[in-house]
């Protein structure tokens, strides 16, 4: 589908930030320059939009979540760097056409609005799973619009379903765009892992990141939900989101690095999707 111009799975540790991580970036070197080529790729494709899912905005537990708001700013002031800033005009009718498709499918989809947020208490800023991928694409130099997304905790076949109404939305404008999947792997790598250490977490990284290579949903789908627990992860949601948008598509996937150096796996994936439909 010539209009979806390339997907990318990348991570979203604000420490993989310059101004964030400061030396310890020695740590994650590998993530960090193919975070760079894949904002880099994206750029060259020239995405007039580029839709993001996060793990870390409003999360509700019987739907997913888009904002409507017209201007999207956010920073990484919670973690000691104001100045890392991003702000995206909203592509209104992007999201548009996004509900209406998601609406047929039978995928529930909250806006995003201020008395919402009054109602549940939560931001409308860009959380810092949405700002850090933000950030190396807008180094690359991307200026377009943006469609931000949360995820909901839905059924994985949902997610998946998800990600086809937003493939059906994308070939129904006459733009050119792009899809990001913001997410982490296994947080309990390590002994001092932020959520603790499980052995089964590696396992559950291998087992994901082959999937991922392959474009293989059935083999995450028949993944042991106890071991998808064990693992603590983030982004697992975001990945059955980014299987359906390049579902029935002659996509190619290519994993560019994997780390866990701070118990957290991170992984960065360049899906190509400019060949035809099958």
């Amino acid at each position: 589908m010539k209009k979806l111009v390339g997907c990318a799975l990348l991570p979203h540790p604000p420490i993989m930030v310059p101004e964030v991580g400061g030396s310890e970036l020695d740590k994650i070197k590998a993530t960090v320059a193919a975070a760079e080529h894949v904002s880099e790729l994206l750029k060259e494709n020239n995405p007039q939009t580029v839709v993001l899912i996060t793990p870390h905005g409003p999360v509700f537990e019987d739907a997913a979540s888009i904002s409507v708001h017209p201007r999207l700013r956010g920073s990484l002031s919670a973690f000691g760097a104001p100045d890392v800033a991003v702000a995206f005009e909203t592509d209104g009718l992007l999201v548009r056409h996004i509900l209406k498709k998601a609406d047929r499918l039978g995928i529930h989809v909250v806006e995003l609005t201020d008395e919402l947020a009054k109602a549940y208490r939560f931001s409308l800023q860009l959380d810092h799973g949405a700002v850090v991928p933000l950030y190396y694409l807008a180094r690359a130099g991307f200026k377009g619009q943006l469609v931000h997304i949360s995820m909901g905790m839905l059924p994985y076949e949902e997610m998946y379903t998800f990600g086809k109404a937003v493939q059906a939305a994308i070939s129904t404008v006459d733009k050119r765009v792009a899809v990001i999947a913001s997410g982490d792997l296994s947080h309990r790598l390590t002994p001092d892992a932020p959520a603790g250490y499980d052995p089964r977490g590696a396992e559950f990284d291998r087992r994901v990141v082959e999937a991922v290579r392959n474009l293989d949903v059935k083999a995450l789908l028949n993944m042991d939900r106890e071991l998808i627990e064990a693992a603590g992860e983030c982004g697992l949601r975001n990945i059955f989101f980014l299987m359906g948008v390049v579902g029935g598509l002659d996509a190619t996937a290519e994993v560019l690095s994997y780390e866990g150096p701070f118990g957290v796996g991170y992984a960065v994936a360049w899906f190509d999707t400019q060949g035809e439909k099958r």
